[in-house]
């Protein structure tokens, strides 16, 4: 069938790529620039694949974005990782942000939250499939977690200069900032004596930025770490990654 033609819409920035890679806290920085809104949580706007109802909500995120004094927003859902194409087809403008970590750490994460090695390794496999298919593309740069949480602000500018808006210091200190983009408890609350997933995340990306590589020893055992290794060697390597 013959696809009416659609007028190209105003985008803005999209941040994603696997679950658990360091979506939020690279949202998070970005967001803490004074001319950048931040959309809270995660949208979704995209995963329908459906015109409308992404115009509808980037009309939205525009909204907000002048009402907040700003003049970019930034969004991420992890999962937009599988719907670039719709995204820079229906706003051809959009900024992409694709994070990746390394294989190790991320699938030990994933684990955690779901229980099961292989859906972890599934998830790290197909998202960053599609990483590596899509950080060439001139509206996409590719973030390593690695290089975000080790040198910061050398990451920021690089990132901040892709976006055309220059490096602001302000972003370094966000934490001095809370926010409440997931779960119920406000962060003045606390954290409860057992977080949910969602709590857990905004406890997260109101701390300061801090290095989590390499924790994947705490939560993995040694076959579990060789299965990961077997499994992953091939995409991680191309993604600059050595197992």
């Amino acid at each position: 069938m013959r696809r009416l033609w659609r007028p190209p819409l105003r985008g803005g920035v999209h941040v994603c790529g696997c679950g658990h890679s360091g979506t939020s806290i690279l949202t998070r920085l970005v967001g803490a620039h004074p001319r950048i809104h931040a959309i809270a949580g995660e949208t979704g706007v995209a995963k329908k694949e459906r015109y409308g109802r992404y115009r509808e909500a980037i009309e939205r995120f525009w909204q907000e974005c002048e009402a907040a004094g700003a003049d970019l927003w930034v969004e991420k859902t992890p999962k937009h990782v599988r719907h670039l194409g719709f995204i820079l087809d229906a706003a051809p403008a959009s900024r992409i942000l694709l994070i990746c970590r390394h294989p190790l750490d991320t699938v030990a994460s994933l684990k955690r939250r779901y229980g099961r090695l292989g859906k972890g390794l599934r998830r790290w496999k197909q998202d960053n499939g599609r990483v590596l298919r899509w950080r060439s593309h001139p509206r996409v740069l590719l973030v390593r977690y690695e290089q975000l949480v080790q040198h910061p602000q050398a990451c920021l500018e690089e990132v901040m200069g892709f976006l055309g808006v220059g490096f602001d210091e302000r972003q370094l200190s966000y934490h001095q900032q809370p926010v409440q983009w997931y779960g119920d408890r406000t962060p003045e609350q606390g954290p409860p004596a057992g977080l949910s997933h969602l709590e857990h995340r905004n406890e997260q990306i109101n701390l300061p930025l801090f290095d989590n590589s390499g924790s994947y020893g705490r939560h993995l055992d040694a076959a579990q770490i060789a299965r990961v290794r077997r499994s992953c060697s091939r995409l991680a390597s191309a993604l600059g990654y050595s197992l």
